[in-house]
């Protein structure tokens, strides 16, 4: 993509002024066969020229998407809007191996994940019972299961639409078809993840803002000994300590000993602030 403006700067020459065409952006969201533009507000009123352009130069894109805001409401649905093409926002989208079905318009997915969804996965030990406590469609939990060799990974999601392709692929990447590893659940996590009999090895909570309001719930679930995957926000002048005390202030209910062990940078999330990663021993 890093030649991107370039080429659409020099497509578009002819139809945009100079100062519009500085405007372009230096890429898109590629997801399937279906592409995902961010605009600058003064490019919207050529919109159709852009995301034209971009179906010739990109002959794998089938249809391509505006996006008009940031994701909204408890299902963290995205804001999108079709612009040409082909309006079949149902895709399948493959990533390391991995396929994800799902549907663009109503299904937030982030690429800017990728390298986190390898890398936890990498560090599963044979055996491992896993919680996922925010599974979506999948992004955690497909990844160990193809790629480590858990016993058991128990995936939570509340989001209905989310729990369908959750379950649909599953079968699509044939995950549970000699024994079943993940074991899809609809419903809170803070309250489904209690009714498990079994104990954590290591727990997942992947989504933004921190899910402080799981961390009890963590509390009650793991083994003597887990790791917890806490994902969070911090500011530019911040230290991962400020997310680690989420859980010392929870831990005082319970005098476990928590012992940061890693602060992973996943991506940059706005001007001056991060996502990131804490990956926490409890013991």
């Amino acid at each position: 993509m890093a030649k991107f403006k370039k080429l659409m700067q020099n497509r578009l020459k002819e139809k945009l002024t100079r100062d519009k065409l500085q405007l372009l952006p230096t890429g898109f969201q590629q997801i399937g066969d279906k592409a995902i533009l961010t605009l600058n507000p003064q490019l919207l009123r050529y919109k159709e020229v852009v995301s034209q352009e971009i179906m010739k130069l990109f002959k794998n894109v089938k249809g391509v998407y505006l996006k008009t805001g940031g994701i909204s409401g408890e299902y963290r649905i995205p804001r999108i809007k079709f612009l040409v093409g082909e309006d079949k926002s149902e895709v399948i989208h493959r990533e390391h191996g991995i396929l994800y079905k799902f549907d663009i318009k109503k299904i937030m997915f982030s690429k800017g994940n990728i390298n986190e969804r390898v890398r936890i996965s990498q560090l599963v030990q044979p055996n491992e019972i896993i919680f996922d406590l925010f599974a979506g469609i999948g992004y955690f939990s497909l990844v160990i299961a193809r790629s480590g060799n858990p016993r058991r990974i128990f995936a939570f999601e509340l989001n209905p639409v989310a729990y369908h392709y959750l379950v649909e692929n599953i079968k699509l990447n044939k995950i549970n078809r000699e024994r079943k590893i993940i074991v899809p659940i609809l419903g809170d996590s803070k309250i489904e993840a209690l009714k498990i009999s079994e104990k954590a090895d290591r727990v997942i909570m992947g989504i933004l803002p921190a899910p402080k309001d799981h961390i009890d719930t963590v509390f009650k679930i793991i083994k003597n000994r887990a790791t917890v995957h806490y994902e969070g926000l911090i500011k530019e002048k911040e230290t991962s300590e400020n997310l680690l005390e989420d859980f010392k202030q929870e831990n005082k209910r319970y005098n476990r000993k928590i012992e940061l062990i890693q602060t992973t940078y996943v991506k940059s999330y706005g001007p001056k602030i991060y996502h990131v990663t804490l990956d926490i021993l409890i013991t």
